[in-house]
């Protein structure tokens, strides 16, 4: 179902398909699954992120962000207004 909803966030770059498919990645999920379900990520070294093509009410990005731990694990993961 997750691979689903990520050819759909592919495809329309939306946050309804983007938001079902990071509840369907589970938490210690590897790199190359989220990649396999979401495709290439903004690679920050310590978070993958992926983005829609909308701004919040802040003015920043919206996007879902799945934090990496030491072993390249997700050990957290939201989507929200990307404010830095």
């Amino acid at each position: 179902m997750a691979k689903k909803h990520g050819k759909a966030y592919q495809k329309n770059m939306d946050y309804k398909s983007l938001s079902k498919a990071v509840g369907l990645i589970p938490l210690q999920s590897d790199t190359s699954y989220v990649r396999s379900i979401l495709g290439e990520p903004i690679d920050m070294g310590f978070d993958f992120r992926y983005l829609i093509d909308s701004v919040g009410s802040n003015g920043c990005p919206i996007g879902a962000v799945f934090h990496l731990d030491d072993n390249g694990k997700v050990d957290q993961k939201w989507i929200d207004e990307i404010c830095e």
